[in-house]
């Protein structure tokens, strides 16, 4: 046997083989031995855990090399995060942060977790719907997931990402977005359409005939409908939302076409009662809510570890367990990201980077306690961007509930200082709807159902601030955290928690 690490000595065949392995696995340093025997050199490739996946992309490089003997073997145990099957991991943490039409390419379904709702079952559906949850929890995942599958059965769609169309003023967000659509689902066919349909000086007449002919172009390139996806639908102006679902909506209805959106409902407004514009949610959207809350923290957990053990997995890892080196590491994992997936990943991922750092050979309770703290200026920018279309007055309701919660929970005496807390449910007021809001925004966190206490028919929502404003910093030592250990919320603990008057900061 010949251990081979950088040394030329290798055959050419088994050397091309090699290095397409490494080139499609995405694992440029992975470990290989070569075993002489009397009818040539075998190439062994060393994995943690060799899949299918593995085995059929060296097959196909074996058969483009004159096919030389090759195969993979199961590799001893070594400082894991220093791994080759660990570094891929972290890029495919990365890739998976960020949701578009491209994500994944033909690896797509190998990665995807499904929801726990089953929501895939839904989405796939002809008919038109919209997925509400909070960043980061897989709306436009299974979006994307109704996308590739749409491109599976040959269906015709269209893919926008409507951050790109959130500075366009009224007069041309239609014609701009209209436009879009027929160019991804028409091509050629639609340019007869797209330029008129631009500019700020068509009239409403134009408006309605172009929208017409739009409609027979729609319907010319895909007779059998096509699927619309409108991703981060709440990035554009509150205002404008109605009219846009409007024109769309008069672009497909009583056609074989449909829609799906994604967006946060609270920054997110389908339909105009006065104007009676737009689409309304019940009657011409139907409903897909994504968000798992910590009232139900077994099922988070269970989410959770299935998004992170299938990228493991797809990286040629046992598990995700394989690198944590105790089973609280998930569960923290969860409880800080507060069920949130793409949080859950961002932490893991920047916990890994922490320990590896370190010379530590598995992910640790206390880098994700220290990741969470730095994930925080990334919520609060995100806080800026997704609220940047709001009323100032709305703006300044948010940042002043937020003051008020922060100064209850991390910034009173010792001894008062809890992270959880109660709100009554008052949909009218200001200050609960900032903290619906920042709900929606991941700074404060749902943990259980609405409660009742005092008089009949007031209710309380239980809440947790982001374990971000004082995980792995010296002033969490004394505040008081609610249910650490991750187990299910119990009413009599949530009926002890202290009430906040979000109103008393407006």
């Amino acid at each position: 046997m010949i251990e081979m690490g950088a040394s030329p000595a290798l055959a050419p065949d088994l050397q091309g083989v090699l290095d397409e392995f490494r080139d499609r696995s995405g694992m440029p340093d992975v470990g290989f031995e070569v075993k002489q025997r009397a009818a040539g050199d075998v190439l062994v490739l060393h994995m943690a855990n060799p899949t299918n996946r593995f085995f059929a992309i060296l097959e196909a490089a074996r058969e483009r090399h004159g096919s030389p003997t090759a195969t993979i073997a199961r590799r001893a145990t070594e400082p894991r995060l220093q791994s080759p099957e660990a570094r891929l991991l972290q890029r495919a943490l990365a890739e998976s942060l960020t949701i578009g039409r491209q994500s994944f390419g033909d690896d797509f379904f190998a990665r995807y977790t499904k929801t726990v709702t089953g929501a895939e079952a839904v989405i796939t559906a002809r008919a038109h719907h919209v997925v509400y949850g909070r960043r980061g929890a897989g709306k436009s995942s299974l979006l994307l997931y109704a996308l590739k599958s749409c491109q599976r059965e040959g269906r015709p769609s269209a893919w926008l990402g409507m951050q790109a169309y959130r500075d366009i003023g009224e007069a041309a967000l239609v014609p701009e977005v209209v436009a879009a659509v027929l160019s991804q689902v028409a091509g050629e066919s639609a340019g007869g359409i797209v330029l008129p349909l631009r500019g700020d000086d068509t009239s409403r007449a134009d408006s309605r005939r172009l929208l017409l002919r739009a409609r027979e172009v729609l319907g010319a390139a895909a007779p059998a409908g096509a699927t619309i996806f409108l991703d981060d639908f709440h990035l554009v102006s509150p205002d404008l939302q109605p009219p846009l679902l409007d024109a769309i909506y008069g672009l497909i209805r009583d056609t074989p076409s449909d829609l799906k959106l994604s967006a946060i409902e609270s920054l997110t407004r389908t339909w105009d009662s006065e104007k009676h514009k737009g689409m309304e949610v019940g009657q011409d959207l139907q409903q897909i809510n994504l968000d798992l809350n910590l009232a139900a923290p077994d099922r988070a957990l269970r989410h959770i570890s299935g998004i992170l053990d299938a990228q493991a997995v797809y990286c040629g890892l046992e598990s995700i367990r394989y690198l944590c080196n105790s089973d609280e590491v998930l569960t923290r994992l969860m409880w800080v990201s507060a069920g949130v997936p793409r949080d859950a990943v961002n932490n893991f991922a920047q916990a890994m980077a922490r320990d590896q750092s370190q010379g530590r050979a598995k992910v640790s309770v206390t880098s994700v306690n220290e990741s969470a703290g730095s994930l925080l200026i990334a919520k609060e920018k995100e806080l800026e961007s997704d609220v940047a279309s709001a009323r100032s007055e709305a703006r300044a309701d948010l940042r002043q509930v937020m003051d008020l919660v922060k100064s209850k929970c991390i910034g009173g005496k010792h001894g008062e200082r809890q992270n959880a807390f109660l709100v009554e449910l008052r949909p009218s007021g200001r200050g609960y709807r900032a903290v619906r809001e920042l709900v929606d925004l991941r700074l404060l966190h749902v943990i259980g159902e609405a409660i009742s206490l005092g008089r009949a028919g007031r209710k309380f929502l239980p809440l947790i601030l982001d374990y971000g404003y004082y995980t792995g910093q010296r002033r969490a030592q004394s505040v008081d955290l609610f249910n650490p250990q991750a187990l299910r919320v119990r009413y009599r603990d949530l009926r002890k928690l202290p009430r906040l008057d979000p109103e008393a900061a407006l």
